[in-house]
């Protein structure tokens, strides 16, 4: 009779962990799809600026870097960023959690952001910027349509 009642209580306690693992995986898959949103809004957004107003954003970027130490701080906090995009993106690939995918797609957002730094920083006249943000505009279109792919998945 002991047996049996110790058997019972293991059986619900495996029950009750299921459940709650059941629940943690509703919960994390919900905040997934919520992060998913945000990052198709922060790919949409820059794509449409740099498409839609690629000279005016040009000439902004020319204003906001005419001081050479605004310019080089930028430069090396780009490097600093791609460098960490880089060295993390080989992990979240072969992270075997369906999670990773979402990883992958916030590392290559954050990897164009920083690369978009560096080479903004290297150009000095309005049409070179211009054509840049048209590339990058497109670039990050891009992203945005396989985080819409991956949301409907």
């Amino acid at each position: 009779m002991l047996t049996s009642a110790a058997e019972a209580l293991i059986a619900q306690s495996k029950n009750t962990r299921l459940k709650a693992c059941s629940t943690l995986g509703n919960r994390l898959e919900h905040a997934l799809r919520i992060y998913a949103w945000f990052l198709l809004i922060v790919t949409v957004l820059p794509a449409a600026a740099r498409l839609l107003r690629p000279v005016e954003l040009a000439r902004i970027l020319l204003i906001r870097y005419q001081n050479p130490s605004r310019r080089k701080r930028a430069r090396i906090s780009g490097f600093i960023f791609l460098g960490l995009s880089i060295i993390a993106m080989p992990f979240a690939i072969r992270a075997q959690r369906a999670e990773a995918r979402w990883l992958i797609i916030a590392l290559l957002v954050g990897a164009v952001a920083s690369l978009e730094f560096v080479l903004d920083t290297r150009l000095f006249d309005e049409q070179s910027l211009a054509r840049q943000n048209r590339y990058f505009g497109g670039v990050y279109a891009a992203i945005a349509i396989a985080t819409i792919l991956l949301l409907l998945t």
